[in-house]
């Protein structure tokens, strides 16, 4: 069994490994972003905003100026004034948070129940 599991963790690795080397999709973890929601911000050569509103190119995403109207391209920053940010709070439960409190050194503490 553990040769078994050492084989596909191996198969994995290399699976990985020949999709990132491909060039066809970039794999960066953007700031702000929910894991449920990763596979919207895969870096493409464009971005549909979440609320179907408007494509913009991927650089757009994260890049401090609000395309979408949901804010939905700003994630990490504070640039959209109805923005939120999916903040991880590793050991906890993370949260969504308002984007104006993002750089704070505070991860929503006041919003965790």
């Amino acid at each position: 069994m553990m040769l078994l599991s050492s084989y596909i963790t191996s198969v994995l690795i290399i699976t990985v490994f020949a999709t990132i080397s491909s060039g066809n999709i970039e794999l960066t973890v953007l700031r702000g972003v929910p894991s449920s929601l990763r596979s919207k911000y895969a870096q493409l050569k464009s971005f549909a905003c979440l609320d179907g509103s408007l494509t913009i190119p991927f650089e757009y995403v994260n890049d401090d100026y609000c395309d979408c109207r949901d804010g939905s391209d700003e994630p990490g920053t504070s640039a959209c004034p109805n923005g939120r940010f999916f903040c991880e709070n590793k050991g906890y439960i993370g949260t969504s948070i308002p984007s104006h409190l993002v750089g704070d050194g505070i991860c929503g503490m006041y919003f965790i129940k």
